[in-house]
């Protein structure tokens, strides 16, 4: 007998309660720590790395630390948030292109935001209705994404670096604006 295992997109908490606000915004600069959530989904690591160089020849940046998650349906604990949140001045959460791990990389954006970090998720573009109505349930209605061309996993470098470059301006006034 074959065993199913399902994965729900939701936190095992209650939902955080509405009405979470963003965390307070400076100017993307030579002194920005920037983190990357990399949740291990296919190319996710590659794209993120170049929006990452992009922010840096437009705004300059301190440093750009890559954390990987262990699962892409999995939010970060509070530990993780708080770790992050001590070494971070900005994050981008990703890749969501899925159901679980857009929701999940929403949820680590907005939870990064409560930490006092300005964050944002990358997601493809097939997700954005489902990642709008998550971040209802998660406190945080109309939360900003990146959005993408779906699929990511099967593009090529020169695609990725496309994407990375139609993003980039976007992602820096959502982190910094």
């Amino acid at each position: 007998m074959a065993t199913v295992q399902l994965v729900s997109p939701t936190l095992p908490e209650d939902p955080p309660v509405a009405g979470l606000r963003l965390a307070p915004r400076r100017p993307l600069g030579p002194d920005t720590r920037l983190t990357l959530i990399d949740n291990g989904k296919p190319r996710a690591r590659e794209l993120l790395q170049m929006i990452a160089e992009g922010l840096r020849q437009r705004s300059g940046l301190h440093s750009v630390q890559i954390v990987s998650k262990g699962s892409a349906s999995r939010v970060l604990d509070d530990a993780e948030v708080a770790s992050l949140a001590a070494s971070s001045d900005a994050v981008i959460a990703g890749l969501g292109d899925c159901g679980a791990c857009s929701a999940c990389s929403l949820a680590d954006a907005i939870r990064m935001e409560g930490a006092g970090v300005p964050a944002t998720v990358l997601i493809s573009d097939v997700f954005t209705g489902h990642i709008a109505s998550f971040a209802v349930t998660m406190g945080m209605p109309g939360y900003h994404s990146a959005v993408v061309p779906h699929p990511v996993s099967s593009k090529n470098d020169t695609q990725l670096a496309r994407f990375a470059a139609d993003v980039t301006d976007q992602i820096a006034a959502q982190l910094g604006g």
